[in-house]
């Protein structure tokens, strides 16, 4: 019956096509057609369409709905977006915001964790640990207890302005006025080669997987190399994910001198597509670690997706370490399909490892648990994350540290993010 509906209205998939991911388009940007479209592209591309139950998409006031009525457990990233705001993040490394996200401290206040550079909230001297007292006069207390979080930040537009109070330690509340903006993002904001007790150690700060990271990433590993670094720290507490081509590339500058040749991960679609499953090989690039030893991880529940695949990926090589909580769990990808002035992203495929290892929906655990310490900078050695993780390369047994919780997904903590990089829109994408 529902094939028979969906023929009826026209739609632009063909079959016997030459590219299987191919599905046409709607036959107009008329709503109904849009969101017809979107209902057939769930049955024909989704990874679990055999689990799918008719929906009425004429029920639905947008594609996005109809993404969010049909996808089933454990699915909570198919979604429907922007194009042109999807396009300059991916492709341009840019996104609109103010360029500051903000963490639960143990006290429950909101503390500024990173400001981007450039960006409004740097341009006002918004720096980690200063704690968040108010936005548009109302008190963190308040807005928790309405839940106005978003209400009060505003629509995430360009000229959308925010008056916040913000708190430094050891001085006076002061409030400041931010205009949101489209601000260019530094992936990789933080590099550095540390002193550790077998040699010099490579950290970093990775915060998404665009297209503009390569470069970066390159750039970071070449400084490694020249340093004779074997043991690394991939900082990865706040990356939600992004492209899988630029997560292929880290895998080759971590374990490509080691993996070379070998699989590093491997893709699995629904029915449907299986006959495109593939396995993507590891290669050893110009600015790859040489002899690697170690790798540690960094973690929150903000790593997510593509950052788990490149921990998962570089498991069967190397001693592979996580450091901090538990991650976010999406061991799943998406493809990209455009149509009218948006773009589809349903989850498409699964990710194992070269011995098959994936499906850790409930995340991956740290071998060593460790808070994010927001009252010392990234970067710093005296940071509680980083000085466990330089503690595990050195010793290989644990500090003994206060748990690190998980991110409640339902509560608190999860604050609309005022972040540089759009987290959900990567954690949908691959």
């Amino acid at each position: 019956m529902r094939a028979a509906i969906v023929g009826a209205i026209a739609l632009a998939f063909v079959g016997c096509r030459e590219d299987p991911f191919d599905f046409g388009q709607p036959r107009s940007c008329e709503l109904a057609d849009q969101n017809a479209w979107v209902e057939q592209l769930m049955f024909e591309a989704y990874l679990w369409n055999d689990q799918l139950v008719d929906v009425d998409p004429d029920r639905y006031e947008t594609p996005s709905d109809v993404i969010t009525a049909m996808r089933v457990d454990p699915d909570r990233w198919s979604r429907v977006s922007d194009r042109v705001r999807t396009d300059a993040l991916f492709q341009e490394g840019k996104t609109v915001g103010l360029g500051f996200r903000t963490e639960r401290n143990d006290a429950d206040e909101v503390v500024v964790a990173w400001v981007t550079p450039d960006s409004p909230a740097a341009q006002a001297d918004l720096r980690r640990s200063d704690v968040l007292r108010a936005v548009a006069g109302v008190s963190v207390p308040e807005i928790d207890a309405d839940d106005r979080w978003k209400e009060l930040y505003g629509e995430n537009e360009p000229g959308v302005s925010v008056r916040i109070s913000v708190q430094r330690p050891g001085e006076a509340p002061r409030e400041v006025e931010l205009t949101k903006d489209w601000i260019t993002i530094n992936t990789v904001p933080v590099v550095d080669v540390l002193d550790g007790e077998r040699g010099p150690v490579g950290y970093f700060v990775f915060s998404g997987f665009v297209d503009t990271s390569t470069d970066r990433l390159d750039e970071a590993f070449l400084r490694f190399k020249k340093r004779g670094v074997r043991d690394v720290i991939v900082d990865l507490r706040y990356n939600s994910g992004g492209r899988v081509r630029v997560a292929r590339h880290l895998v080759d500058l971590l374990v490509g001198d080691l993996g070379n040749g070998n699989t590093g991960y491997k893709v699995r679609y629904g029915a449907g597509l299986d006959d495109e499953d593939d396995d993507h090989l590891i290669r050893r690039a110009d600015n790859s670690l040489r002899d690697p030893r170690s790798i540690v991880f960094i973690t929150t529940g903000d790593t997510l997706s593509a950052s788990e695949l490149v921990i998962n990926a570089t498991r069967p090589y190397i001693d592979t370490q996580i450091v901090g909580a538990v991650t976010g769990g999406k061991p799943v990808g998406s493809h990209q399909w455009d149509f009218c002035d948006k773009i589809a992203q349903p989850v498409t495929f699964e990710l194992l490892n070269a011995e098959d290892q994936g499906g850790y929906f409930d995340g991956l655990p740290p071998n060593c648990a460790a808070p994010d310490d927001l009252t010392h900078a990234l970067g710093d050695p005296e940071e509680t994350s980083l000085a466990q993780a330089l503690h595990v390369i050195a010793t290989g047994v644990c500090m003994d540290l206060p748990t690190a919780e998980p991110d409640d997904e339902a509560g608190p903590t999860r604050l609309p993010p005022q972040v540089h990089v759009d987290e959900e829109m990567l954690r949908g994408v691959f």
